[in-house]
């Protein structure tokens, strides 16, 4: 109705209005994040340190599922044999969740420890599917609340939210940073760096009362946001070593090795009482970076600067964004290593400025005509990053990100010069060049073809077919070819064309 709500996610539950009929009013989001650091440098006998650390507490700070796998929180094996009789086998736990051979029942079809599975006598299995009578999803827990074997108990207005819900597990992470170097000769130094980052979960996070209320209407049209998601985690490791070559140049050469842990992907739970199975989210994914760079830096030496630096790299992992396992969470908790969609196998980067000072250049009549003016270009080249090629719109061909996209090199320009206009005013004139050669860089291509122009329809069986049908009728093949060739064109599939901008700065 518009109106302000300052309350809980459990008033979703208990709200009523003053004739006592239930309003369902939804909590806001209200996550909570704070986060203290420290840090120092400071040398000791010829060795630089950099000392520091960093604590984050992170609370989403609202309610979530007790157990991902149920609506309604399950039994434990020790609650359910005390009350049921029995003794449950030797390797389950006290708080196994217990799955019966009917519904309400009390003999015992399996045991689940969080995602592992156990027949009745206490064997582990592989999974749900390797126990009789769970194959095709359907089964029985044993709930925590007896009223939760009622049909549409989260809908009943003596639903108790704790027989469903608990308070988000306060995330606390202590991230430590060091960072030292040391000279090995009056010319060459070693240098590393260790570092632990941790971000808060910023996409997927959002699940209300009011989702949980419709679970069972929605579970197969939707994917549901988790509100228990835990924070993202990269490990970084470096180590490198800097020689210098003459006065004015020197070389730099590291390696780097980075692990990123509890990514955020896509997941299907299954089984799952009464709704079979549901798709969410879950920090399940994982990754590593490793490579190797090498650098050259010449300063500035006769007007000229020049950086240069090639840099090799693996980019390896079970999903690269969110959704990247879409369509097959369905097969599994699958978890396979693939190159990562932003995995460039190779980069150069090449930066050189020639500058003139401000007595140095041609002349005329006395003057300097180039005084504080300068060129400078940038070149970058990139191998092609992955993609999935495809037989057909559905079938993939090899692995998944098994193929590679073009390269990618751009020269970029730009020239300026200074002006001083009296004692306290400067002026920079400039004129910048993007992509000076005007290359038609392709960023993207059909999965079918690995062709920026042509999606392969036309060459399949249905293309030919479609063919045959406009040749056929009283339509222009040509036309037909034409608007097709039209349609399929993307220019998001290259970069930017060639781009001038031109421009001042004032400085004062």
């Amino acid at each position: 109705m518009g109106n302000d709500f300052d309350g809980t996610f459990e008033d979703f539950f208990t709200t009523r209005d003053a004739d006592g009929v239930r309003t369902f009013p939804v909590a806001a989001a209200r996550p909570l994040y704070t986060a203290a650091y420290i840090q120092d440098k400071f040398s000791f006998h010829d060795v630089i340190f950099r000392l520091g650390v960093r604590l984050d507490r992170y609370d989403a700070n609202t309610q979530v599922l007790q157990d991902p796998y149920s609506l309604y929180a399950i039994q434990g094996a020790s609650d359910f044999h005390t009350q049921f009789g029995g003794e449950a086998p030797g390797n389950i736990g006290d708080d196994f969740r217990v799955y019966t051979e009917t519904g309400n029942g009390e003999n015992v079809r399996a045991y689940r420890d969080g995602d592992n599975w156990f027949q009745a006598d206490g064997t582990p299995v592989n999974g749900p599917q390797e126990i009789e009578g769970i194959r095709t999803g359907l089964v029985f827990p044993k709930y925590q609340d007896p009223n939760a074997h009622e049909a549409n108990y989260i809908k009943s207005e003596n639903f108790n939210p704790e027989s469903s819900f608990q308070d988000y597990e306060v995330q606390f992470n202590i991230m430590p940073r060091l960072a030292f170097s040391f000279p090995i000769s009056d010319k060459a130094s070693f240098f590393a760096h260790y570092d632990v980052l941790v971000q808060r979960p910023n996409s997927n996070t959002i699940a209300t009362a009011l989702d949980y209320f419709y679970f069972v209407e929605r579970t197969g049209s939707q994917t549901f946001s988790n509100a228990s998601l835990r924070p993202e985690r990269t490990i970084d490791y470096q180590v490198g070593f800097e020689q210098a070559l003459t006065q004015t140049s020197a070389i730099k050469i590291s390696a780097y090795y980075r692990e990123m842990r509890d990514m955020i992907q896509l997941r299907t739970f299954f089984p799952v009482p009464i709704v079979g199975q549901y798709t969410t989210f879950d920090n399940q994914d994982f990754g590593t970076v490793k490579g190797f760079s090498f650098g050259y830096d010449l300063r500035r030496t006769r007007n000229l600067r020049l950086l240069a630096n090639y840099t090799l790299q693996f980019a390896d992992g079970t999903g690269s964004d969110t959704e990247s396992q879409r369509g097959l969470t369905s097969r599994g908790n699958l978890r396979t290593l693939f190159p990562l969609n932003f995995d460039e196998r190779h980069r150069v980067n090449l930066i050189a400025d020639y500058r003139f000072s401000k007595e140095s250049g041609p002349r005329i009549g006395g003057a300097y005509i180039l005084a504080n003016a300068g060129v400078n270009l940038q070149a970058v080249a990139v191998s092609g990053r992955p993609y999935t090629a495809k037989e057909v719109a559905q079938e993939s061909v090899g692995a998944i990100n098994g193929a590679r996209k073009p390269w990618d090199t751009t020269l970029n320009l730009r020239i300026d010069k200074n002006f001083n206009i009296g004692k306290n005013l400067g002026l920079n004139v400039y004129l910048r060049i993007s992509n000076l050669l005007d290359t038609r860089n392709i960023i993207n291509v059909y999965e079918v073809t690995g062709d920026p122009e042509g999606d392969g329809f036309l060459r399949s069986a249905f293309g030919q077919n479609q063919i045959e049908t406009v040749n056929n009728s009283t339509r222009q093949l040509d036309s037909y070819l034409a608007s097709y060739q039209w349609r399929i064109l993307n220019s998001d599939f290259y970069s930017l064309p060639r781009r001038l901008f031109m421009g001042a700065i004032m400085d004062f």
